[in-house]
């Protein structure tokens, strides 16, 4: 048995953003940005319906869960989420005639909202069960059931519901291999005190995570609001790449590290909790850094390549408030978020996604009128600051994660030279195919600087031993 480690969850991440990547561009460039609009509103509604209905069972779960009472608190588990699906839907069936929802975006937003949270459930499950290589297949099986689910749909149907529908399907395809790994917990059965565990535990994350999710997405509603669905395509799509990026770091992170440093810290083993978390945190502000720059700089050239023009066009001017926007949510997310889980700090969560929805809002609802998708993404880079800032602030008061002085200053000065360097030789050659050989050259450069001076390198040989249940 091996646990998990980073080089798998990155390595199955990486496959499945480059699925994913591939899957963005082909519906993009098929649809259209007015069409591709509409499959972005479909989907910011079911996020924010996951985050109001199921994401706090997840985190619940995840900070609950202890391997001796392992069946029966699966088995509350998926009794609540599939009880969460059932209710949610009703609710969006009642609440459509009064949103102006036809039967088909309903029905298509439903479905996404289900399928995402039984899938985030099972992954769930497997992860917390160490089951690291069914984590993996099913994190590549979404990127391939959803591209060849999607490319069929459209072949039949090109519209937004029915590319919502395939992709509803792919998260329900990718589901089954964890699925199948809780065959040896088939005879569980759920426990009313595990349910009260949750919701104790999970209650004011209800609020959290829903807010947080509205926030996350009232920048697209606003858009489509003022500026309309033609210009959300081009802004949601270009915003999902680049968010989707750092995720794929931050989850393989979390899911390698902070999972680790976790267990440790419940086993009374603080001072090793305490070295991965700086593990954890260094890794964290190098994805963030180096992300952030290498956006600024390649964004617009790769949107052109993967999306084309009519996608692309719209990005030069989104792409650097866009970039430092998911730098500090993965500053945010998987680092200084995560000291819910050694804690009781679910209120700080709620305090953090309030500050994010209420700065979003007031910022979109002033910038977005006059100035499009560009206001968009400045409420959304202000927000994620403040949200960052108010979870590092407080959240060390609470549980004093380790915060190092080094490699935040020094990772920073290494992507702004990178920028800068990048800015003189646009300057000197154009935007030329020259530039960006050089560009990528410089980049690679200042990825092996921080790789070397911060010790990350000595991450890929990351192993402890954190109990069974892996295969």
């Amino acid at each position: 048995m091996r646990p998990p480690d980073l080089v798998l969850y990155l390595g199955s991440r990486v496959v499945s953003a480059v699925g994913n990547l591939a899957s963005v561009a082909v519906f993009a460039r098929v649809l259209g940005p007015a069409e591709y609009g509409v499959y972005i509103l479909i989907f910011a509604w079911a996020i924010i319906a996951y985050g109001f209905a199921a994401q706090w069972m997840k985190f619940a779960y995840f900070g609950g869960y202890r391997s001796a009472t392992a069946g029966a608190y699966v088995a509350t588990y998926a009794r609540l989420v599939l009880a969460a699906v059932a209710i949610t839907t009703l609710i969006l069936l009642g609440i459509a005639p009064l949103a102006g929802w036809s039967i088909a975006f309903t029905v298509a937003l439903a479905a996404l909202f289900g399928a995402m949270a039984i899938y985030e459930a099972a992954v769930e499950v497997s992860r917390t069960r160490l089951q690291s290589g069914t984590v993996a297949a099913a994190m590549v099986c979404r990127a391939v059931f959803v591209l060849a689910g999607g490319w069929g749909a459209l072949s039949l149907s090109p519209s937004a519901v029915a590319l919502a529908l395939a992709v509803a399907a792919g998260h329900l395809a990718a589901a089954v291999p964890c699925l199948v790994a809780l065959r040896d917990l088939g005879r569980a059965r759920p426990e009313r005190e595990a349910a009260l565990q949750m919701v104790r535990y999970g209650w004011p994350l209800i609020f959290s995570f829903g807010v947080l999710a509205l926030g996350q997405t009232v920048d697209r509603l606003l858009i489509a609001w003022y500026a309309g669905n033609a210009v959300l395509g081009p802004y949601g799509v270009i915003a999902d790449l680049m968010r989707q990026s750092f995720m794929v770091v931050g989850e393989a992170i979390a899911l390698a590290l902070i999972t680790v440093a976790k267990q440790h810290a419940d086993e009374g083993r603080h001072d090793e909790s305490r070295v991965i978390m700086r593990q954890a945190f260094t890794a964290c502000v190098a994805a963030a850094t180096l992300g952030t720059a290498f956006f600024v700089v390649f964004g617009h050239p790769l949107a052109n390549l993967v999306l084309g023009e009519a996608f692309a066009g719209p990005a030069y001017d989104i792409v650097t408030p866009l970039a430092l926007a998911f730098g500090f949510m993965m500053l945010r997310s998987f680092y200084f978020g995560q000291v819910i889980y050694f804690t009781d700090a679910t209120l700080l969560d709620l305090i953090a996604s309030v500050t994010f929805v209420v700065v979003s809002v007031l910022l979109g609802v002033m910038l977005v009128p006059a100035h499009g998708a560009f206001g968009g993404a400045l409420a959304l880079l202000v927000a994620h600051a403040a949200a960052c800032a108010v979870v590092a602030v407080r959240g060390r008061t609470l549980y004093r994660f380790p915060v190092d002085p080094g490699p935040l200053v020094g990772m920073t000065i290494v992507a702004m030279l990178f920028v800068a360097a990048s800015r003189g030789v646009e300057w000197l050659l154009g935007a030329t195919r020259m530039a960006l050989a050089m560009d990528a050259a410089l980049f690679g450069i200042a990825a092996l600087v921080i790789a070397w001076r911060f010790g990350l390198l000595a991450l890929i040989g990351t192993r402890s031993v954190r109990g069974t249940g892996a295969p």
